[in-house]
């Protein structure tokens, strides 16, 4: 505090003079020159880097607004291919059953047609046994009445009224 009491004591510690113009000249020099060789630049280029910011970040923007465009596009047209590709895979998978079916019903056809043949060959494999059976128990009762009359049938049949 000594020192403070002891520049309070000289008068002429706050009296402007001459000095002070000089003090006030070179600052505002200093300034001028500092202005001109620093400030300046260096304001342009944070101005210039502000620009190109802005400029990258309106570019970006834009590239993302195209990306989510085409992402957009690319999934409808991956939507559009893959109910393109269900309706082929269910256009085969009808197409298969049609197919199936008329195998089914050809099939069927060729077992009715096997079956009413067999039935038919069976009918008259029945009726040719029944006349052959019927053949043979004649031939039989023939051959039983000339054993037991010791005949033949005719003989017996011309005898009986």
């Amino acid at each position: 505090m000594s020192m403070i009491h002891a520049l309070a004591l000289q008068e002429n510690v706050l009296k402007p003079d001459a000095s002070v113009l000089v003090v006030l000249l070179t600052a505002w020099v200093l300034v001028w020159v500092l202005d001109r060789m620093l400030f300046r630049p260096v304001n342009q280029i944070l101005d210039e880097r502000e620009r190109r910011t802005r400029g990258y970040r309106a570019e970006a923007k834009a590239m993302e607004a195209d990306c989510a465009r085409e992402r957009a596009q690319y999934e409808e047209a991956l939507k559009r291919a893959r109910a393109e590709g269900y309706q082929r895979i269910e256009a085969r998978r009808r197409e298969a059953l049609e197919q199936r079916e008329r195998l089914l019903a050809a099939v069927r056809e060729e077992a009715r047609a096997r079956v009413e043949r067999a039935r038919r060959e069976l009918a008259e494999q029945a009726h040719e046994a029944k006349r052959q059976l019927e053949r043979d128990a004649e031939e039989l009762a023939r051959e039983m009445v000339r054993q037991v009359l010791g005949r033949r049938v005719e003989e017996v049949t011309r005898t009986l009224p």
